[in-house]
């Protein structure tokens, strides 16, 4: 084999690793309303003021129940931190990267209480799909005894 040709394979073959481990993924959620398009960058949503850790109890089919602490920021809080009024929404919908989606009511977003967009659990950040995990974000409705509606990995909410 000649060394020459060799060497630039090696080359490509590591810049290629390099990059595939060097790219951070998109820690952000979009938010559409109407004609009106918003991202949410991490930092923002991280930091958030109104963000508290909450207990909840995690219920997966075929598992025990598993008692936990969330961190998250209520979702009305967080949509009149953004200056989104959604009191002409008649709903939002959550979607996630998985496919999966949910609807909740304005009524059920209003409740005080009740819907938090979390990114921490027992302390530790929510990993993403690609890591394995249920985040970066979750949605957490403390008023679903059987966390059925509950959605991880969101990454776009639409107020309709």
């Amino acid at each position: 084999m000649n060394i020459k040709r060799i060497i630039p394979i090696i080359v490509v073959i590591g810049i290629i690793l390099i990059l595939s481990f060097s790219t951070k993924e998109d820690i952000s959620i979009k938010i559409i309303q109407g004609e009106n398009q918003q991202i949410v960058e991490r930092d923002f949503i991280y930091n958030h003021p109104d963000s508290v850790s909450f207990p909840a109890v995690v219920r997966s089919s075929g598992k025990k129940p598993v008692e936990t602490e969330y961190k998250g920021v209520e979702i009305s809080k967080f949509f009149s931190s953004l200056n989104i009024d959604i009191s002409n929404n008649e709903k939002i919908t959550f979607n996630a990267t998985d496919g999966y989606r949910i609807i909740l009511s304005i009524e059920e977003i209003k409740e005080p209480n009740n819907v938090y967009l979390t990114f921490e659990r027992d302390g530790e950040p929510l990993k993403s799909k690609k890591q394995g995990g249920n985040g970066p974000f979750q949605l957490v409705i403390r008023q679903d005894p059987f966390s059925q509606r509950w959605i991880k990995h969101v990454y776009e909410i639409i107020l309709d």
